[in-house]
């Protein structure tokens, strides 16, 4: 199952899509390209879902994409900036972190999604 994956954000928004153990695409969109950017990505990729993470700034998002599902974010942002610190060389990582992972928020977001298809039962939130 292919899952589009929004973290949306007041400013910018997380955007990734996803296989089961494949990250087909990932980037960071200014919200207001957002929903020119998510029917590109139906175009080109052809997900079977779209996911919204249930923070403050799905509602408006919500409205315009009645079809998505709403996953919970809680912990994601903490295990993002986890993900990309264990990505960078080991003398990056004792600097504090400055670059963007709003995109790295939306991966997670579709992981947990597909996670629970597999299991329903089971919450993949609760922090590492």
């Amino acid at each position: 199952m292919r899952v589009l994956a929004i973290d949306p954000g007041s400013a910018k928004c997380g955007v990734a899509v996803v296989e089961p153990g494949q990250l087909l695409h990932r980037e960071i969109v200014a919200r207001d390209q957002l929903l020119v950017r998510v029917a590109a990505l139906r175009a080109q990729l052809t997900p079977d879902v779209i996911v919204l993470g249930d923070g403050t700034q799905s509602g408006a998002l919500l409205t315009a994409l009645p079809e998505a599902r709403l996953v919970k974010e809680a912990y994601t942002s903490q295990r993002a900036r986890e993900r990309l610190r264990r990505s960078l060389p080991w003398w990056r990582r004792v600097l504090p972190l400055s670059a963007p992972y709003d995109d790295l928020v939306a991966v997670i977001l579709a992981e947990d999604w597909l996670a629970q298809q597999e299991s329903p039962c089971e919450s993949p939130n609760s922090p590492a």
